[in-house]
């Protein structure tokens, strides 16, 4: 457990960094996509960042995927080591998913996003968007996530002893 909340820990770290940097790198309209309809029609007209930078910015994006997707390799790999079977496994996805998904919601969506309203400073024409205060934005695509994530777990807890079993 506590190699899962170390793993856990640093992607915490990774994500922060990577939410907190990827404003300056990403382009207007896919940044947007995950914010509410207000803000992303206030921001329609911002300017993209210049090509190299957004260049940077889809290299950020891949990276962080590839170490997201290396700490589950790793957990799994981990867990077969340490004999793990369906249960501990699945157990060790599921920490790792709804710990994830908890700093995401807490620290990202409600804290970053609405209380701080972070955004803001690099698209200051959404600064009267009522969707800033809208703690409920995201709502849907969260209860979906939470939902699948026993069926995930169970998926790649499965997949991980049948490939390496």
């Amino acid at each position: 457990m506590i190699t899962t909340l170390i793993v856990l820990a640093g992607i915490w770290l990774l994500s922060l960094a990577f939410i907190l940097t990827i404003p300056s790198f990403a382009k207007t309209k896919l940044f947007m996509k995950f914010l509410p309809e207000d803000i992303r029609e206030a921001a329609g007209d911002h300017p993209d960042p210049p090509a190299g930078k957004q260049a940077v910015g889809y290299l950020m994006t891949a990276a962080a995927a590839v170490i997201y997707l290396g700490a589950l390799y790793f957990l799994g790999a981990d867990g077969l080591r340490r004999g793990y079977g369906f249960w501990l496994m699945f157990g060790r996805y599921m920490l790792f998913l709804y710990g994830y998904k908890l700093f995401d919601i807490l620290i990202q969506d409600q804290y970053i996003v609405i209380t701080r309203k972070y955004y803001v400073r690099f698209f200051p024409e959404t600064k009267h968007c009522d969707s800033w205060s809208n703690r409920s934005f995201n709502t849907k695509n969260q209860l979906i996530r939470l939902i699948a994530f026993p069926f995930v777990s169970a998926l790649l807890a499965w997949v991980t002893l049948r490939i390496g079993g």
